[in-house]
């Protein structure tokens, strides 16, 4: 893109860019607990829960996350503490992030263009209501994003000198340290600097063998610093295996998602292409104007990204494009620039078109956010009120059987996660289905609601030998054919432990195994008989513990968030 002249925004323009940008914070408020929660933050702060209870992800708990993100939240848990709103307050401490990427996107920006483009693209950015509302949720991907503009706005700094490139190199192996997705981004860095270099002579003979030799070497020691300092943690508790697995091997699955299309593996090299033909004029018009070949460098790079991500990487996900958006931003902002500028140069005096076309689509960004998320629904309830019935149920010693660890502060008897690549591998028999006796073998007494989420044979277990008691189910079972009173009614037990036999009334009147009263009773693994002492319409055998913490199994039957 030809360089435009040094611009800043008028006094207005930086009014009603602000203002919307101010409205968009103050609409995240309400949104930290209204808007729904995906699966992955409890599945994220279930693994900060364990980092603060001294477990070693990866070792004693699953996850298949890179571990900084989490090493470095740890400390917020701590001081938010188990509570049902946990989550919420976890959300909070993503506000920051969300403005450091926001301030990054403007200083890059003024750094490739000038304070105007700088400021309508922070703007541009931050109301996109897919980084709107990914930014919201807690994830890893919030300070990933961080991360990755922190070292672009570190190479647009100056000269590409060894410090400077080592520098950031280590932002980024920070960011491969939080999310393995900056293994594209730094492929995808590295191929457009190796393409502007075979279209560009002048930038070849600015980088002689030597000078490479050197910048390769700093890059390389950055971006494996902190990497490597996370390995020598792991290998010093004997667990570099397990990270191993859980970062890398768990995720390579031939055949999952796109890995099955093999039309896809044509978008890189086809759009490469394309994207190479682009540039090739404007790199022959930078010469060797730093700026303007950085600016072709980025936009190659957001290319390359979007091009692997669509044709290698097996699951997209809309948190993947968060480092595509806020330099599409600037691109689309010094795009408008530009026609501004031509228009300008057309006829007389300055137009404004460019700028009102460019509030008008922020004006629609924040239409666009409440459309996608009606802040009068409150969509995080259901979250939150799962998490207080589970602390409202069990204690700290209790394990609660859930698929990704939306119940947060308890341990699951089964290890792994079922996310999608967990599925896929149980599907496949590459992992077994032991739920069951998982679940015997901890003592685990309460699970959520019956999910698709759980394999064909954990699942039946759960809904043959668990009952539900609200938005958890615990151990028990309903007792079928009730005959007259004296007349026994067999049951089975699959999970030992203490249990009550209960009615809509309270605690049945009877006998459990020819001994007197209806319960608590330890009742072991397998067959037993109630012999009530008069005829009750309904009789179910209940985990004990719900009943004595008002926890019903004829109450509403709600799901699970």
């Amino acid at each position: 893109m030809p360089a435009t002249a040094i611009r800043y925004a008028t006094s207005r323009e930086r009014w009603v860019a602000l203002t919307l940008l101010g409205t968009g914070l103050v609409l995240r408020v309400p949104y930290l607990y209204r808007y729904r929660f995906n699966s992955d933050e409890a599945q994220h702060l279930h693994v900060v829960w364990g980092w603060t209870k001294g477990m070693l992800p990866y070792r004693d708990l699953f996850d298949n996350h890179s571990p900084l993100f989490h090493i470095l939240t740890a400390p917020v848990l701590g001081l938010v503490g188990e509570r049902p709103d946990a989550l919420v307050l976890m959300r909070v401490a993503m506000v920051p992030l969300y403005l450091i990427s926001l301030g990054l996107t403007y200083l890059l920006a003024r750094r490739l263009f000038d304070a105007r483009v700088a400021l309508f693209a922070a703007a541009l950015a931050g109301l996109h209501y897919e980084f709107f509302f990914k930014s919201l949720e807690f994830r890893t991907d919030d300070l990933w994003v961080v991360g990755w503009l922190a070292a672009l706005a570190v190479l647009a700094g100056g000269p590409p000198a060894a410090g400077r490139v080592f520098a950031a190199a280590a932002v980024l192996g920070a960011a491969l340290a939080v999310s393995q997705k900056t293994a594209l981004l730094v492929a995808a860095l590295a191929a457009s600097a190796v393409l502007v270099a075979a279209l560009s002579a002048e930038i070849r003979a600015a980088f002689p063998a030597r000078r490479l030799v050197t910048l390769g070497a700093a890059a390389a020691a950055g971006l494996l610093l902190l990497p490597a300092a996370i390995a020598a943690f792991f290998a010093a508790r004997g667990a570099l295996g397990a990270l191993a697995y859980g970062v890398i091997g768990h995720n390579v699955l031939p055949g999952l998602g796109a890995w099955n299309e093999p039309w896809r593996l044509a978008l890189l090299p086809s759009g490469g292409l394309a994207a190479a033909w682009v540039a090739a004029p404007r790199l022959r018009a930078a010469g060797r104007d730093r700026i303007r070949v950085l600016r072709v460098v980025v936009f190659l790079t957001v290319a390359l990204y979007v091009l692997a991500l669509e044709g290698f990487w097996p699951l997209v996900t809309g948190q993947d494009y968060l480092p595509v958006w806020p330099l599409a931003a600037i691109a689309a902002i010094a795009g408008c620039q530009y026609w501004e500028d031509r228009l300008s140069a057309r006829g007389a005096g300055r137009r404004a078109l460019p700028a009102a076309v460019v509030l008008a689509v922020l004006v629609a960004e924040l239409g666009v956010i409440v459309f996608k998320g009606p802040i009068w629904r409150d969509r995080g309830r259901a979250q939150t009120a799962l998490l207080a019935d589970v602390l409202r149920l069990t204690d700290g010693r209790d394990y609660v059987m859930d698929a990704k660890g939306e119940t947060v502060f308890r341990r699951r008897p089964y290890f792994w996660v079922l996310e999608t690549i967990t599925r896929a591998r149980l599907r496949r028999g590459l992992l077994s289905d032991t739920i069951p006796e998982a679940i015997v073998r901890t003592g685990c007494h309460v699970a959520v609601p019956d999910s698709a989420s759980f394999p064909e044979r954990g699942r039946a277990f759960l809904n043959a030998n668990f009952i539900s008691v609200g938005r958890l189910r615990v151990a028990g079972c309903r007792l079928e054919r009730l005959g007259p009173a004296g007349a026994p009614v067999p049951f089975a037990i699959a999970v030992p432990g203490l249990y009550t036999v209960v009615t809509p009334d309270g605690p049945a009147a009877g006998a459990i195994d020819g001994e007197a009263g209806a319960g608590p009773r330890f009742l072991a693994a397998g067959a037993h008989e109630f012999t009530p002492a008069s005829r009750p319409q309904r009789l179910e055998v209940v985990w004990a513990k719900a009943i004595a913490r008002g926890f019903s199994p004829f109450g509403p039957r709600r799901g699970a968030p």
